[in-house]
């Protein structure tokens, strides 16, 4: 169902934000870290959200919309993923200038990954309450069963899917060994 796959979309989006949380930490106790790693999350943030993710709620959020009426808190979603997006390649940009040896300094570095966090946080955490929680409060099956038939896209998540794609090998390897570290 449309609704679960949401969800465990956000639980890896949460996955990841921890270990940009766990990278933010480091550069605060002035550690080293793997540009690499943060480089390689919030591509996926970007490209993931932007090609399954929020289309895929946008879908739920348009068919709220068009039979229930604009609502105050499903009303400007379709907006803030455009906010978000680019708020997210503004900071991939960042990351990959560190990447290519350009000077930023690390307290920029850090106060723009905490930010970055913040957002998509605060984001996850209002669909989680109050969003998701309206629509299904409000959705019949058959409602359900319309949005189901408006999404046609073969999903095969690139990191946490069956297939790893080449770009995000090292990511996958890191999410697994966390899987690994918390049993």
């Amino acid at each position: 169902m449309m609704i679960e796959r949401i969800r465990r979309e956000h639980g890896y989006m949460v996955r990841l934000l921890a270990i940009l949380n766990r990278k933010l930490h480091l550069l605060e106790s002035e550690q080293p870290i793997n540009y690499n790693i943060v480089k390689e999350i919030v591509d996926y943030l970007a490209n993931h959200s932007e090609k399954i993710h929020h289309p895929k709620e946008d879908i739920l959020y348009r068919y709220f919309i068009d039979k229930y009426g604009a609502q105050e808190p499903v009303e400007n979603l379709e907006s803030d993923h455009l906010e978000l997006s680019e708020k997210t390649h503004d900071f991939l940009d960042v990351v990959e200038m560190i990447l290519q040896d350009s000077v930023v300094p690390q307290q920029v570095f850090t106060s723009r990954l905490s930010l970055f966090i913040q957002d998509q946080k605060r984001h996850l955490d209002f669909e989680e309450q109050a969003v998701l929680p309206l629509i299904e409060k409000r959705f019949t099956t058959q409602d359900w069963q319309a949005v189901e038939s408006q999404w046609t896209v073969v999903e095969d998540d690139p990191v946490f899917g069956d297939t790893i794609a080449d770009r995000y090998k090292q990511l996958a390897a890191r999410v697994r060994q966390n899987e690994l570290e918390n049993v």
